[in-house]
């Protein structure tokens, strides 16, 4: 019976450590879109100062690249909007922005392999994805005491 016990004590360990497990895969990433250790590691390498900047120019600069792709595509030049879905892409890297670089390298792939009829709906579909990244990397500013420039 001793050992009986002491294998259910085992189980509760092990169901304890899959616990934290799954509690710090969530706190890793709350939303399959955002991922919030890419702000962390900034923060590790240079402080908030470089976090702050980084989140600075991806909310001044990406929705800029975003018009240039827009425009790019209604021109019907691929290339050009291949280049600037893929600035987009590095700076969602750099915050965290995770489905908007995995979308917008996408979107790169079709505009080399010159499918505008693919590219220009999903080019929309990446500017809604800015905005949530826009709204998402705003409150993680408020809740650092960040000050907005």
């Amino acid at each position: 019976m001793v050992k009986r016990g002491s294998h259910v004590l085992e189980w509760d360990r092990v169901r304890a450590v899959r616990k934290k497990a799954i509690t710090g895969l969530q706190m890793v990433s709350t939303n399959g879109s955002f991922n919030r250790v890419a702000l962390d590691r900034l923060e590790r390498v240079g402080g908030i100062a470089l976090m702050a900047k980084v989140v600075d120019q991806f909310l001044e600069r990406v929705p800029l690249r975003m018009d240039d792709a827009c425009d790019r595509g209604r021109a019907g030049d691929l290339g050009g909007l291949g280049r600037a879905v893929q600035s987009i892409a590095v700076a969602a890297g750099n915050v965290g922005a995770t489905e908007i670089s995995d979308m917008a390298g996408r979107i790169n792939k079709f505009a080399e392999a010159g499918a505008k009829d693919i590219v220009l709906p999903l080019l929309c579909q990446l500017d809604d994805m800015v905005g949530h990244a826009q709204a998402w990397l705003q409150n993680e500013k408020s809740n650092l005491g960040m000050r907005e420039a």
